[in-house]
């Protein structure tokens, strides 16, 4: 389906993922009908409802009455009764990818991509960006804290959008500018090969049409890097290094602030108040950004200050005198190693219980060596099941803990969420103690009812 214009009617299978709801407010917003099903009730759920989204929480072939187009998740299975019924009915279907390709296509697309921080790097370089009279539009992997949503509508040409990497998506987009933050061994179960997805980032890079600025930090990447010879490619790293067209020096790790040069001239400091290394290389791909945007440089210190992590990264749910809850999005073993590296920095006076929670199976079946030996590393580790993500279940939480436990005998594993809650609060009658919930599943709601009870 190309042409938009007649396009008045939308259903979304799975409406209230992050990446789903996005594209849905976009439409909304554009005056297209649109209906939806998910079985969550989340916010996001009550907030397209009271924009007019006609929302069914069960998955049935009568949700699908006459769209002129359905969008579905990544996540939905191909026997799912409204893509069978959708089919039958000879309606157009489209990946949530390939939609999101199709309503941009005319905007002067700036996508942030990588396996890594991308939803933080999109975070921050839509404030500095917007906040600098550049009035973009955004698709955002998370929940942004600034714009309390994961959409903005822009009034200009220009569009940020957060590519997903996970199932090839960012390829369905026609980026004018990207920028890659790293990439990691992960999505090796829709890829199957480190190989395979090397050559989407690969095709990422030839599409992308006027320049990608790229971490020649990340092993990885770097790599694929010096496959390239074009001008279009801006690489950045950390520390005064030739080969770099940016580099930057760590000048604070608490609230990340950096001093940015081009091609070793010093151009200034820029500061933000997010914690950690990792959020370092966030801002300074940020600034580069913006930069090359031709935002000049005292509007990127001014707005770097007003931007916020967005929701659940490293994101502080509660901290008083008897506990500090910290809730976080990390489910890869190398995300897990930054902010284990960001709290002995920062909370080193802390007793920390991380509470982790695996994502997905094939996940932890494919990286369980690096799982074990990362999680080996804290102290108190507290392990709950799996989340599925809507996998069939093919590992059991079990062997992850019981490798664990030959390296690290104090680690706890919890089946049930009640419990856990009740031992933390046993615990914390003697000292106070720095929670953190780790994972890309519902964790999350742990640290909300153990602040409840507290």
């Amino acid at each position: 389906m190309s042409d938009k214009k007649r396009i008045k009617n939308v259903h979304f299978v799975g409406i209230g993922g992050i990446g789903m709801s996005s594209l849905a407010l976009f439409l909304r917003s554009k005056k297209v009908e649109v209906s939806g099903s998910d079985i969550g009730r989340d916010p996001i759920i009550r907030k397209l409802k009271r924009l007019g989204c006609k929302i069914n929480h069960i998955h049935t072939a009568e949700n699908i009455k006459s769209p002129d187009l359905v969008v579905y998740s990544s996540a939905i299975k191909k026997n799912n009764p409204e893509l069978l019924s959708a089919n039958k009915k000879g309606v157009s279907l489209l990946t949530r990818g390939e939609a999101l390709g199709l309503f941009t296509d005319r905007l002067k697309n700036i996508t942030i991509t990588g396996c890594h921080g991308k939803s933080t790097t999109s975070s921050i370089s839509h404030c500095i960006i917007r906040n600098s009279n550049i009035d973009l539009t955004a698709f955002i992997g998370a929940e942004d804290k600034t714009l309390k949503s994961n959409f903005y509508l822009g009034n200009s040409k220009f569009c940020l959008i957060e590519g997903d990497e996970s199932d090839n998506s960012f390829n369905k987009i026609n980026s004018q500018i990207s920028v890659i933050t790293n990439i990691d061994n992960d999505h090796l179960d829709f890829y199957g090969t480190e190989k395979r997805l090397i050559s989407a980032f690969k095709k990422f890079i030839s599409n992308t049409r006027i320049k990608c600025i790229a971490n020649n930090d990340s092993p990885i990447l770097a790599k694929l890097l010096k496959t390239f010879v074009s001008k279009k490619i801006i690489k950045f790293g950390q520390g005064l290094n030739n080969k770099n067209d940016y580099s930057f020096e760590i000048l604070k790790n608490k609230f990340s602030t950096i001093k940015l040069y081009k091609r070793q001239k010093e151009i200034g400091v820029v500061s933000s108040r997010l914690y950690g290394d990792y959020n370092a290389y966030n801002l300074a791909a940020s600034s580069i950004l913006a930069r090359e945007l031709q935002i000049p440089f005292n509007k990127i210190q001014e707005n770097s200050l007003k931007c916020k992590a967005p929701a659940r990264r490293f994101e502080t749910i509660m901290n008083n005198r008897e506990v500090r809850i910290i809730d976080d999005y990390a489910h890869h073993p190398t995300a897990i190693k930054a902010i284990r590296e960001n709290i002995n920095k920062n909370f080193f006076k802390d007793e920390v219980i991380l509470v982790f929670q695996p994502h997905r199976f094939s996940r932890t079946k494919i990286l369980m060596k690096d799982f074990v030996e990362e999680l080996s590393s804290w102290k108190n580790l507290y392990l709950v099941d799996i989340y599925s993500a809507f996998e069939e279940n093919n590992i059991d939480t079990n062997k992850l803990f019981n490798k664990i436990k030959k390296k690290n005998p104090r680690v706890k594993f919890f089946a049930n969420n009640n419990q856990l809650i009740n031992k933390i609060v046993s615990k914390l009658k003697y000292k106070k103690y720095t929670i953190i919930t780790m994972g890309a599943g519902d964790i999350r709601d742990v640290g909300i009812k153990l602040k409840k009870k507290i």
